[in-house]
């Protein structure tokens, strides 16, 4: 967990450039201005971003859409979330669409890429954070009851595929957001906008 995920991308506007470059994660090569862009201008607004205390992390389990991952890296930046980690076999990666879609969260929180989520688990648990995987099934517990505070790994699964069963197996717990009118779940980038912002409004009381 020591090192970020390093993929070429390109970025386009005004407002993704400006958070790429005030991003201490994104090594910049080279920058295009049009000729009388108010980019001109704008790029000399850069300031640090600022931290916090709170620890964490978004683990995506065999995402593969580009837009929900630019979704989720849109979501967790603007819900203090220390980074996300994905999963370098059958998950979407990062790309320059993934970066379109994340308005500018890309720049602002840490992406991981990983081989083995059940070995992250183990390391994360080592550090003592509680595992909570979101899936619906019959053993799960209502979302609003699981406690987000603290050191905390929130599990989310790909479209239809869900969390594999290993990975269910090691986490803590396992929540689920109850549905009305015969519907089984939302999208994942829904899901995690739902928990995360819930853990906002948990560790701002």
């Amino acid at each position: 967990m020591d090192e970020f995920t390093k993929r070429k991308i390109s970025v386009y506007g005004i407002n993704g450039c400006l958070d790429a470059l005030k991003s201490d994660l994104v090594e910049i090569n080279q920058i295009y201005l049009e000729k009388g862009s108010k980019a001109q201008v704008s790029i000399a607004q850069v300031l640090p971003m600022p931290k916090h205390d709170n620890e964490c992390y978004v683990i995506l389990d065999r995402v593969q859409d580009p837009h929900n991952l630019g979704q989720i890296l849109r979501i967790c930046a603007g819900g203090k979330i220390d980074g996300v980690i994905i999963t370098d076999k059958s998950s979407v990666s990062m790309t320059s669409a993934v970066a379109q879609v994340s308005q500018g969260g890309f720049a602002k929180i840490p992406i991981y890429e990983i081989n083995n989520i059940s070995q992250t688990i183990l390391h994360f648990k080592e550090h003592d954070y509680w595992i909570t995987s979101f899936e619906n099934n019959i053993n799960a517990q209502n979302w609003y009851s699981i406690d987000l505070k603290g050191r905390t790994v929130l599990i989310f699964g790909g479209e239809g595929s869900g969390i594999s069963k290993k990975v269910l197996e090691n986490s803590d717990f396992t929540a689920t957001i109850p549905m009305s009118n015969e519907m089984n779940s939302l999208n994942v980038s829904s899901a995690v906008s739902a928990i995360v912002f819930e853990r906002l409004r948990q560790i701002s009381i």
